[in-house]
């Protein structure tokens, strides 16, 4: 955790993506490199970003120190509550009362 951010990072050890190539594989049925057809339509990663922007969150693709790919997941961690209170610690009561008959 960072702060108030969540990070994942997946990485691979892969041929990696070109610096201009890392925009397009987020981009809806692009396939890239020499992926075999028929192992998928290009959409697995742009589904992924969608669900992740609709969070508050970030996916992208960055260069594996060495060769491959990282991708990178940030998303925004929920804001901490307040502790409960001990037990057996008095509840707040009200400060006037009011009797309805």
């Amino acid at each position: 955790m960072l702060g108030e951010r969540l990070e994942l990072r997946v990485t691979d050890r892969g041929p990696g993506v070109p610096d201009e190539g890392k925009d397009g594989i987020f981009e809806p049925f692009q396939r890239f490199g020499d992926a075999p057809r028929g192992s998928g339509v290009g959409l697995g990663l742009p589904v992924a970003r969608g669900f992740v922007e609709a969070m508050g969150g970030t996916l992208n693709a960055e260069d594996t120190p060495g060769g491959g790919l990282t991708m990178v997941l940030t998303l925004r961690t929920a804001p901490q509550s307040p502790a409960p209170p001990p037990p057996g610690a008095a509840a707040e009561r009200p400060t006037s009362a009011r009797t309805l008959t």
